[in-house]
């Protein structure tokens, strides 16, 4: 038997605060991901004879929430989910591709947290302005298998929010670093699979955009340039356009080189090579520490960005430039601290606030996590109805 209520209880009364919820949350971007993306690049690709430095989009890879929420900060039009720094930051793996091959999906998720987090935080506390969405775009080095094991990650990819995939010709089994590496002095060759084989698993990432009713952007890498089939053909810039006609004629989004060089020629012979016969295709070119720049600007010779974008190269990235980078201030200042102790992190604070291109979003951290529109939120919740009795 139910218990009836007292005659004298009054019905409490509460009212969702739906505009004050609205303040804190950035409202989300109603075009896809992969619309978003490709509709970027093709509108640059378009300016490279005529606006030079707008013809190109130029980014760097993320590992996690908080590199993905810098990256959204600063301005960024894409952000990369490199394979590489996912195995570096997350098992300590080298690039040989030995993480699980479901891994890229839970950083994708993570990245996507960093940038809904930065963009929040960022509509909360500049009162409603909103920042930019930089859709994903992912590395899923070989396939990790077959058409069917290419098949099944892109599909996940995509449900997972990705706006593009980029997928290679190196045989997953014997696959190598994106760059020629040395094993005890002796140079480790890159093994491709036949073209065929590429193209197969091309073909199952297109499909898997295809089941999943999206626009996926599909990016075709090939390391024909340094390497080569077993008992095949050797490697060079001949092999690598040859390859990319074949993905080209499939109607991939971007063609992605992999060079070993700094040097402008053979990107160059690349290009002219595939736009010979496709004029309209766009290029990719992975701008990697692993090859010495630094070198090139000392002797004078550095290629500039707005360069590779004349060539096609309209969507440039470096896989490794957040690895690099925070490695370097990592080691640089845990070090003093172990040395030096308080003193290290006094002169810490003392560079952040003295920083010639502005203080470091990081220095402000609990600002920086969202702090000021989470504790609003729970202050949101407790709030009452101005007809509840007290």
């Amino acid at each position: 038997m139910i218990k009836e209520l007292p005659a004298t209880t009054e019905r409490k009364t509460w009212v969702y605060p739906r505009e004050k919820f609205a303040k804190l949350h950035a409202p989300p971007e109603n075009v896809h991901p992969a619309d978003k993306l490709r509709s970027l690049l093709r509108a640059k690709f378009k300016l490279r004879r005529t606006e030079s430095e707008k013809s190109y989009l130029h980014t760097a890879g993320a590992y996690d929430a908080l590199t993905a929420a810098i990256l959204t900060d600063l301005g960024f039009e894409a952000v990369y989910a490199s394979g590489w720094q996912l195995a570096v930051a997350h098992s300590m793996y080298p690039d040989i591709g030995v993480y699980p091959s479901n891994a890229m999906v839970p950083l994708v998720l993570e990245l996507l947290r960093g940038i809904e987090g930065a963009r929040d935080r960022h509509f909360y506390d500049i009162e409603g302005e909103v920042l930019n969405a930089p859709p994903i775009f992912a590395d899923i080095e070989a396939g990790f298998g077959g058409p069917t094991q290419t098949f099944a990650l892109a599909r996940e990819l995509i449900r997972a929010g990705v706006a593009g995939v980029h997928l290679e010709d190196q045989d997953p089994a014997e696959r190598t670093c994106g760059h020629i590496v040395s094993h005890h002095n002796v140079k480790r060759a890159k093994v491709l699979v036949p073209t065929n084989k590429w193209i197969e698993k091309l073909i199952a990432v297109k499909a898997a955009a295809q089941a999943t009713r999206t626009n996926l952007v599909v990016i075709a890498r090939t390391d024909a340039v340094d390497g080569a089939v077993p008992g095949g053909r050797e490697g060079g810039v001949a092999h690598a356009i040859e390859r990319a006609l074949e993905a080209a004629s499939l109607g991939v989004d971007v063609i992605w080189p992999e060079f070993n060089t700094t040097d402008p020629e053979a990107p160059l012979e690349f290009a002219e090579g595939v736009h010979k016969h496709y004029p309209d295709q766009m290029l990719g070119f992975n701008l990697s520490p692993s090859l010495y720049w630094g070198q090139a600007k000392r002797e004078g010779r550095l290629i500039k960005n707005k360069d590779l974008a004349q060539m096609g190269y309209v969507l440039q990235f470096s896989t490794l430039l957040a690895f690099r980078t925070a490695g370097m201030a990592l080691e640089t200042w845990l070090r003093g601290f172990q040395q030096r102790g308080l003193d290290a992190l006094a002169d810490l604070q003392l560079v952040e606030t003295a920083s010639f291109d502005g203080v470091p979003r990081t220095r402000m951290h609990q600002v920086f996590a969202g702090t000021n529109r989470w504790l609003t939120l729970e202050q949101i919740a407790k709030c009452r109805a101005a007809d509840r009795p007290h």
